[in-house]
C-alpha cells in the first residue's frame, strides 16, 4: 500500500488543455504512470469518461468524442482520446457520441453544480475474446 502511495505522489502532473470551446480536459491513461497522473486528477472534473471494449473491459485508446449539449450545439470535440477522458462542462445535461473504428455509442448524461460523474462506455461487441487461455 506504502508502494502505491508513494507512486501517486511521484506521477508526473498532467496539465489540463482547452478545447477550441474554452472547454478544460485530459486526454490520458496509456502506461501505469499516466493511469496513476489521470486518477490524481479526476475530481477537478466534471465528468470523467472511460472507454473499453469486450466483456474483459480491456481499455481502448484511440476514441473520436463529440459533447453536444440541449440545444444541440457540439460544446466539445477530440479525435483520438486516450482510454481516460476527463472534461470539464458546466451544468446541463449533454449527449455524448463515441467513435471507436466506426462503432458508435451514445449516453445522455446530466451534470449538476460541482459534479464529478463517471461514465464508462463500453463497446461489448468490438473485439473476440478468447476466454480459453484465462482457464
Amino acid at each position: 500500500m506504502a508502494l502505491l502511495f508513494a507512486q501517486i505522489a511521484y506521477a508526473k502532473p498532467l496539465i489540463a488543455l482547452k478545447s477550441p470551446t474554452g472547454i478544460a480536459y485530459l486526454s490520458g491513461g496509456i502506461g501505469e504512470e499516466e493511469v496513476l497522473a489521470m486518477r490524481a486528477q479526476a475530481k477537478k472534473f466534471t465528468l470523467n469518461l472511460l472507454f473499453s471494449e469486450g466483456t474483459s473491459g480491456r481499455w481502448v485508446t484511440n476514441v473520436n468524442v463529440n459533447i453536444y449539449n440541449e440545444q444541440d450545439e457540439r460544446v466539445f470535440r477530440i479525435v483520438g482520446s486516450k482510454p481516460m477522458l476527463y472534461v470539464n462542462l458546466p451544468t446541463g445535461t449533454y449527449l455524448i457520441l463515441a467513435n471507436n473504428n466506426g462503432q458508435k455509442l451514445r449516453h445522455k448524461v446530466s451534470l449538476e453544480d460541482n459534479a464529478n460523474k463517471k461514465v464508462i462506455l463500453n463497446w461489448k461487441d468490438a473485439v473476440e475474446e478468447d476466454l480459453s487461455a484465462d482457464e
